[in-house]
């Protein structure tokens, strides 16, 4: 196949030999073999010229793409040994990637400048194999992805926050049972209402509270700013609310009281060995995030 290709650009047996420094008679016999395997005349010959047949011309064209497709392929083979290159392609659900990934991966594309990044943030699952990802971060593991390795990293830690200004004229609570008489913010993840507020606390046991609110989202940056407003108590995640803690525009509320943490999983269906754009974004991950042991 690479003959044939080589003889058409070339325009004829004799540089076609040349460019591949063999002897004439060498390419002639490997032409007649080929079309033998195929069962069909590929090149018209003459005294001077040369020239193909309509079946000649369409192999031509597929076999110079076949033969481009795997220099590409042995090129990326022995690159993947090397410096990590190439198109890494992730996924995440809006809030997590938009607050867990966006802030480092420019840090992680400035150490590897050689890669890129392409980032899809959806509240929609993915198939990682299907649909071409690298890698997927999640916050549990569906069935369909029992078949990837998964690296759990740091997870979610839930956290209980409201305004200053709802606080002022609402009262803060102390205990969990007194959320009875306050407004909620609550968020709503695909059909799934999350109202079920489960506390602990070390000395008083544990404490379940079933919320109901007049307003639900299913947009965390939304609910965020809801609370902001003074609306009423939100239960959130710390990554979520940290700027606003920090500059005391939210208050957490019952720190003594925990509620379960929510693990976050890297998912991803190649060997890291195998693959240096993935191995070097998990020990990324792992060196900005940190891993759950």
């Amino acid at each position: 196949m690479r003959i044939f290709v080589t003889l058409v650009k070339a325009g004829s047996f004799a540089k076609a030999a040349e460019h591949l420094q063999l002897k004439s008679p060498t390419v002639t016999k490997a032409i007649q073999l080929l079309e033998q395997d195929l069962q069909t005349q590929l090149v018209i010959r003459s005294t001077r010229t040369m020239s193909l047949t309509d079946t000649g011309r369409r192999y031509f064209d597929k076999a110079e793409f076949i033969l481009n497709e795997l220099e590409e392929l042995e090129n990326d083979t022995k690159q993947a040994q090397g410096t990590p290159r190439g198109k890494l392609k992730l996924t995440a659900p809006v809030s997590l990637g938009q607050h867990l990934l966006a802030p480092i991966i420019p840090k992680f594309m400035k150490r590897y400048p050689e890669i890129e990044v392409e980032l899809d943030l959806s509240n929609h699952w993915r198939d990682l194999k299907r649909d071409g990802y690298d890698l997927g971060i999640r916050s549990k593991k569906p069935g369909a992805d029992l078949g990837l390795y998964c690296l759990p990293i740091k997870p979610l830690l839930p956290i209980l926050v409201a305004s200053p200004t709802y606080l002022s004229v609402n009262g803060t609570p102390t205990h969990p049972d007194e959320l009875k008489a306050h407004s909620v913010i609550l968020h709503k993840g695909g059909d799934k209402l999350f109202n079920q507020w489960k506390f602990s606390h070390p000395d008083l046991g544990k404490f379940a509270f079933e919320a109901s609110s007049r307003y639900i989202s299913n947009h965390i940056p939304v609910s965020i700013e809801a609370a902001l407003q003074g609306l009423g108590v939100l239960n959130t995640y710390s990554v979520y609310v940290e700027e606003a803690l920090n500059k005391g525009d939210l208050v957490q509320l019952l720190p003594d009281f925990e509620q379960p943490d929510i693990d976050r999983f890297a998912f991803y269906h190649q060997k890291r060995a195998l693959s240096p754009k993935l191995d070097a974004f998990l020990n990324f991950l792992e060196e900005e995030i940190g891993v759950e042991q």
